[in-house]
């Protein structure tokens, strides 16, 4: 008994850092030029993430892999809630398939609200994914989101000709002539192999 008191004390603990740290940032996002104010709390700062009528509100970051912010948060401190990351092989000018990653928190925070977006009438009342890069707004209409594994093609990041990523989306259920697909993932009960996943095609 002892154990699991200290157990649950300690979960308790990391999320009330984890949700104070990020209802700060969330503070700080609503003042102008804000960009900047992340990069000198973290470099590896990307952009902003959310999703209206959800708890996703979020800085995303990048790192040199997809292993440092499972455990760290925005700040860099230790928590095993982590950050809102983006896979680490998302990189150059023009990047066709984003995947931003956050853990499945049982009380929602984080991504642990994506399990909602399995029913339609939920993803139908909640449809755009809207990312804040600088002084960009660009939004992506959901068009899918499934329980699924590691294995999943969705996760395919490797397009070597405009063909290949046609083909992708194709699979994938985009709407036909989708230029940039964004996958919100998350793990399933502590499940190494599952995942459930949500994904949108870009707006123009």
């Amino acid at each position: 008994m002892l154990i699991i008191s200290v157990t649950l004390l300690t979960y308790f603990d990391n999320l009330t850092r984890s949700r104070k740290e990020y209802n700060a940032l969330q503070l700080m996002g609503e003042e102008s030029a804000f960009d900047a104010g992340m990069r000198e709390i973290n470099p590896d700062y990307l952009c902003w993430l959310t999703i209206d009528g959800t708890n996703v509100d979020y800085p995303v970051v990048r790192g040199g892999d997809n292993e440092k912010y499972l455990v760290k948060s925005f700040s860099g401190e230790q928590n095993p809630f982590g950050a809102i990351f983006m896979d680490y092989r998302c990189v150059g000018e023009y990047v066709p398939h984003i995947i931003i990653y956050g853990h499945n928190s049982r009380h929602g925070d984080m991504f642990g609200g994506l399990e909602k977006f399995l029913d339609r009438q939920y993803m139908a009342e909640r449809p755009i994914i809207t990312l804040k890069i600088n002084d960009r707004i660009v939004e992506y209409e959901i068009f899918a989101a499934r329980n699924t594994t590691v294995t999943d093609p969705a996760y395919e990041l490797d397009f070597r000709t405009p063909g290949s990523f046609r083909a992708f989306a194709g699979r994938c259920g985009a709407p036909p002539n989708s230029k940039q697909i964004i996958t919100l993932s998350t793990c399933v009960n502590d499940d190494d192999d599952k995942r459930v996943i949500v994904q949108g095609a870009v707006i123009y």
